[in-house]
């Protein structure tokens, strides 16, 4: 059947593993708005927070590839109820961790160890080992796709929405359930709930044929260690490598890039939550509607706002606006106010909407297909490595700095615009 003749993948045929990926979503972001307040609670200091969300981009960095390498020989619906099951076993790890008691166990740079809050930790890692379950949904998109692949990239679009949509639900109903007696109970039931819902809905999916037999090509070591992304079977014939990849003028800077950009963001992950409970002193039902604000305009910014200014600029121009937003974002999130705050939620949802699917866009347009895969998994590796180091720096940083350090944020991305023009040179 020809590439035209293939039928369409629309919502219904979508549906449940868009279905899947909004639970896992919902699930993981209902923690954004108590995490920092419980951490501290059971002892940490404003470092241990960083720390703990670079403990789950580790893990989840390990599990990514052995998910995806999994479910090519077994199925994805199987792999995909497993590592959510791992996900409800994390939340009943963090419910234990509300009742053991808090005896100090020691001292450690300013952080008081407890058990509870050794099993936020290991918690964590269980939920990030398991969470790389995001690389075998891709590859299910791939699967359903791979009659109709002019469609893939609605198709994953879509995925991106079905997150968004996650991102802005998950905080908001942890606001709701929040309570000043007991902040934490009843968000922590309700994500293992939402969990348990996803091993249904995963057991509940049609597992689409055509995986490799033999499972894909072996991956190349960077790859293997740190990659997010599983290729497709469909892709085992081809002979793209990461060597030929980097072999591409431009293709080292847009790895640099993508890896800055993350460092960026990911300092501003650790230390705006300690930020906004410290200097600003919000609580989580404020933590809630804060992140799920910043979701629903970063939705309204990827979709109906990139699309418009995309129809009237060059992509060149698109990403050095979405840049400046980036830049400009951070500096209001070092103010000491809600004011300041939103009003970088708003900048930080405009900068992202416009600069990240463009960069992903060029980056892409760097290589010949049959090197897509390495440069997409080189990426990955990229922005993983800056996740874990982004997160420490900034629970590091904090205490030294204060709000000073989302400036740091904002140079890094100062640093990336001077790069769009050598990224871009190639634009008519």
């Amino acid at each position: 059947m020809s590439e035209v003749q293939a039928p369409r993948v629309g919502w219904k045929t979508l549906a449940p593993i868009l279905v899947v990926h909004l639970c896992g979503t919902l699930g993981f972001s209902i923690a954004l708005p108590i995490l920092v307040f419980l951490v501290a609670d059971l002892g940490g200091a404003a470092w241990t927070y960083g720390v703990l969300g670079a403990t789950y981009s580790a893990a989840q960095a390990i599990g990514a590839p052995l998910l995806g390498r999994w479910s090519d020989h077994t199925g994805r619906k199987v792999v995909l109820a497993v590592s959510q099951g791992g996900t409800v076993v994390a939340w009943l790890l963090f419910l234990v961790a509300l009742v053991v008691p808090r005896q100090p166990l020691g001292d450690f740079a300013g952080t008081t160890v407890t058990v509870p809050l050794l099993l936020v930790f290991l918690a964590r890692f269980i939920d990030g080992l398991t969470g790389g379950n995001i690389s075998v949904a891709n590859a299910y998109v791939a699967d359903i796709t791979r009659d109709a692949k002019k469609e893939r990239q609605r198709a994953f679009g879509r995925m991106g929405m079905a997150a968004s949509v996650g991102f802005m639900a998950g905080p908001a109903l942890a606001g709701l359930l929040a309570t000043d007696h007991d902040p934490y109970r009843w968000p922590v039931v309700a994500a293992m709930v939402i969990a348990l819902v996803g091993v249904f809905l995963c057991l509940r999916l049609k597992d689409p044929g055509g995986r490799c037999p033999e499972g894909p090509p072996p991956p190349r070591a960077i790859t293997r260690a740190l990659s997010q992304q599983q290729v497709p079977c469909d892709k085992s014939q081809e002979k793209g490598s990461l060597r030929s990849a980097l072999r591409i003028p431009d293709v080292r800077l847009a790895l640099i890039v993508s890896f800055v950009m993350f460092l960026g963001f990911n300092i501003f992950y650790a230390a705006f939550p300690v930020h906004a409970t410290g200097r600003i002193g919000w609580n989580p039902g404020k933590m809630g509607v804060f992140y799920s604000t910043m979701s629903a305009a970063m939705l309204f910014m990827q979709g109906p706002l990139l699309s418009t200014v995309s129809s009237h600029a060059r992509a060149k121009t698109v990403f050095a606006l979405g840049l400046a937003g980036l830049a400009l974002s951070f500096v209001a999130f070092s103010g000491a106010s809600s004011v300041a705050a939103f009003a970088g939620a708003g900048l930080f949802a405009l900068g992202n909407g416009l600069a990240w699917p463009t960069f992903q866009a060029q980056a892409a347009s760097l290589v010949p297909e049959p090197d897509q895969g390495s440069l997409q998994g080189a990426l990955s590796s990229a922005g993983s490595l800056a996740s874990i180091v982004g997160l420490c720096l900034g629970g590091l940083l904090y205490p030294w700095l204060g709000g000073q350090v989302f400036l740091a944020s904002s140079v890094l991305f100062v640093l990336v615009f001077l790069a769009v023009t050598r990224l871009y040179r190639r634009e008519s």
